[in-house]
């Protein structure tokens, strides 16, 4: 394996704020693509997603997502969220996408009905090539011969066609509904250290993730989403926060195309 980072040994340095909620590895692209895709092995996946001691639930995602900037001034203006989720109770599992930026009449927050097979794999698309302000998801599902099991499209304010101003990022955590921050609320729910350790072991685990094939596209076609293409990545936590055990760790195996993710809270 070409690389490995751990919470211990990672310190971010962008000042992209990245995923800072539970455990979390994200990749970021330069700008300039309008696409993006990638396979991810969910019917290997390891986890568990309720706490030990209360029964209470989190949540996991593995997904594809997009930053839009101003074409004049450069500035960031919108992002979206679009991929697979691990959601509730019954840990169902299904396509999402949530959209910073909407319309008044519109909701940011998008979950499908399609339960989908977790212990098939699948390729995750997301495209903003259609037209202006637009953005498509698509669900394939590998195992099953490629097969499309879901697709949803959105407005998304600001996107262009060509790619020229939004660039992708690749992204997998474990994320804390507000009833797991605090069960006496006697801390700040986002004083994350000690969000954290209220759920450190309690069980909760998302391991062998294993993402392949990330690939991009742009006006000159399709490109393997390579070290070449990744402006920054973001680990969480980093070995600036107060966690003294290893519960982010990410192989990266071929350079942002070929991962493999373990979080993993319990010491």
């Amino acid at each position: 394996m070409d690389q490995i980072f751990t919470n211990l040994t990672w310190e971010n340095h962008s000042g992209k704020v990245g995923d800072n909620d539970g455990p979390a590895y994200v990749v970021y692209s330069n700008k300039g693509y309008y696409k993006a895709s990638e396979a991810v092995a969910v019917g290997g996946i390891e986890q568990n997603l309720v706490r030990r001691s209360d029964g209470k639930t989190v949540n996991a995602y593995l997904f594809l997502g997009i930053d839009v900037y101003d074409g004049a001034t450069g500035e960031w203006r919108n992002c979206a969220d679009a991929g697979l989720a691990f959601r509730g109770a019954d840990c169902g599992f299904h396509a999402f996408v949530n959209r910073f930026m909407v319309e008044d009449c519109e909701k940011s927050w998008w979950e499908s009905q399609e339960e989908l097979d977790r212990t098939h794999d699948f390729e995750i698309v997301l495209d903003t090539s259609e037209k202006a302000n637009w953005l498509k998801l698509t669900i394939i599902d590998i195992t099953a011969g490629n097969k499309t099991v879901d697709s949803k499209s959105f407005p998304m304010k600001g996107t262009l066609p060509d790619g020229s101003n939004t660039a992708y990022y690749q992204d997998y955590a474990i994320d804390f509904p507000d009833d797991v921050c605090d069960d006496k609320r006697e801390h700040d729910f986002r004083d994350w250290d000690h969000v954290m350790a209220y759920n450190e072991n309690e069980n909760l685990y998302l391991k062998n993730i294993r993402i392949s094939e990330a690939t991009l596209y742009g006006p000159s076609g399709s490109r393997p989403w390579t070290e070449e293409c990744t402006e920054e990545r973001f680990l969480w936590p980093d070995r600036t926060r107060k966690i003294n055990y290893v519960c982010t760790t990410v192989y990266n195996v071929q350079k942002d195309r070929e991962l493999i993710i373990e979080l993993d809270m319990n010491r």
